[in-house]
């Protein structure tokens, strides 16, 4: 209920000198923090008499218990219990967990829903992590977007292995497969060691394998990416002319979507996908639509990517723990931020020697019934697509 300048002078007394400007400050901050006190404490005692509970409607009783006279919000209050039977048979446990789901919300968090979201699920599973806060919804629903949100607020799985003798299986079977790759395959081993020591699960820092076309760049990151388990999918740069499949787009365009990486998250159900760029230098800049490889900086550095805010959510979400593969046929085009934050390898074409270890390798793995037929057309495919441009030594 709104107070007047009266009501601090009665609250002051009228034997007591008049207050300094500091102490009136301090006299006004009281009498706010009880005035909202007790409007909150009667639309909590509201919220609780609708079925279901939520946080929305707390909110909006909230709001209109604040510009109500108190006396008419009790009459209601009173109302609804006397009207409700079941209101005087509440154990006390549920009421105490009640009081708990809204006693936990902070001030910043009220009208967000954040603090909601995981008062609601305290307990995040053994491999899993939270990367999203849903906002309250926002009555316009068009596109699922609330849902979207919603869907994201809960803990998501780490995928990928979990003890260094699986990372290690891993990249021995990517060092069989691409032997000419051993550099950069290398590099993302130790890394995914490290990663795993540090954090518990595998992700990559920002990767770029720069090479001639047909040489199996964007091979072995898709392999990479499937041997790990890790839902993954492929940008292409050549056809892309905005920024919008990378960062998204703002809601308020009727064409609206999530970038890739938050569309990989939901549609996935994994906090740490991969996503490929593949040939990322020929990404074109649009008048209207951005530069594609300017978007991708906010992603490419952990810091930002951990709060990026997502246009299209209108929120931020934790998309530090995505592994970005890029790939391209040179540096030209590739800005000096975007090369600084990733770590950049050349690739080369497979050599004859190479070839003959991966022949030599896929016979003795026939030979001991490790390789079935199936898995022999797996390898042609792959070959077929390594082999579009061989240049052989």
């Amino acid at each position: 209920m709104p107070f007047s300048d009266e009501d601090l002078m009665l609250m002051w007394g009228a034997e007591e000198p008049l207050p300094t400007p500091s102490g009136f400050r301090r006299a006004w901050a009281l009498m706010r923090e009880m005035n909202a006190s007790a409007h909150h404490d009667d639309a909590q005692r509201l919220c609780f008499l609708k079925r279901p509970s939520r946080l929305e409607t707390y909110n909006f009783l909230f709001s209109r218990s604040c510009a109500e006279p108190q006396a008419t919000v009790r009459e209601r209050l009173r109302a609804l219990q006397h009207a409700d039977p079941l209101w005087g048979n509440l154990a006390m446990e549920v009421r105490a967990r009640l009081m708990l789901l809204v006693d936990d919300l902070s001030e910043g968090d009220l009208f967000t829903g954040a603090s909601f979201a995981a008062a609601a699920d305290h307990t995040v599973p053994e491999g899993h992590i939270l990367l999203h806060t849903a906002p309250a919804k926002s009555g316009e629903d068009r596109r699922g977007r609330d849902a979207m949100r919603e869907a994201l607020a809960r803990p998501k799985r780490l995928a990928g292995p979990r003890t260094c003798d699986e990372v290690d299986d891993l990249f021995a079977a990517l060092f069989a497969e691409s032997p000419w790759l051993g550099q950069p395959l290398e590099w993302a081993w130790q890394r995914a060691l490290d990663s795993l020591n540090e954090l518990g699960w595998v992700r990559l820092p920002p990767l770029l394998l720069v090479g001639p076309p047909g040489c199996g760049k964007t091979w072995m990151a898709e392999r990479l990416a499937a041997l790990a388990g890790l839902p993954w999918s492929r940008l292409e740069g050549a056809s892309m002319t905005a920024s919008f499949p990378i960062g998204g787009s703002d809601f308020q365009w009727n064409s609206s979507h999530p970038g890739e990486a938050v569309r990989l998250i939901h549609e996935s159900g994994v906090a740490n996908p991969c996503v490929i760029f593949d040939e990322v230098e020929k990404g074109q800049t649009s008048s209207s639509g951005g530069d594609p490889r300017l978007a991708l900086l906010p992603f490419l550095q952990r810091s930002t990517a951990a709060r990026y805010r997502c246009p299209y959510l209108q929120a931020p979400i934790d998309v530090s723990h995505v592994t970005w593969i890029l790939t391209a046929n040179g540096l030209e085009g590739l800005s000096a931020p975007l090369l600084d934050r990733v770590t950049v390898f050349q690739a080369r074409h497979p050599t004859g020697s190479d070839l003959e270890r991966l022949v030599m390798r896929i016979t003795a793995e026939i030979e001991d019934r490790r390789l079935t037929l199936r898995g022999l057309d797996r390898l042609k495919n792959n070959f077929r697509a390594l082999g579009r441009r061989p240049m052989l030594h």
